[in-house]
């Protein structure tokens, strides 16, 4: 654990609050194309949402993960349009 806390961990903590800790934050390859797909036809969050039949939140984390490794465009309206 001091090992990981030193690696990954920018600030010593004592009282741990794990944010979004319910999401399930692991996609199959699949899902990641079809984020893509549905990505370069302008379909919105709630959409990718709803086909995937992820929470918001979930694709939100992949599309900004997508969109940090160059995967997909950003778009003028950000997550929305």
């Amino acid at each position: 654990m001091a090992l990981q806390q030193g690696k990954y961990m920018k600030k010593s903590r004592r009282n741990l609050y794990i944010a979004l800790e319910e999401l399930d934050l692991v996609f199959d390859e699949s899902e990641v194309i079809q984020l893509r797909e549905m990505w370069d036809e302008d379909k919105d969050i709630l959409e990718i949402a709803k086909e995937l039949e992820r929470h918001q939140l979930e694709i939100a984390a992949l599309i900004m993960d997508q969109a940090d490794k160059n995967k997909i465009k950003s778009r003028s309206m950000g997550l929305g349009a």
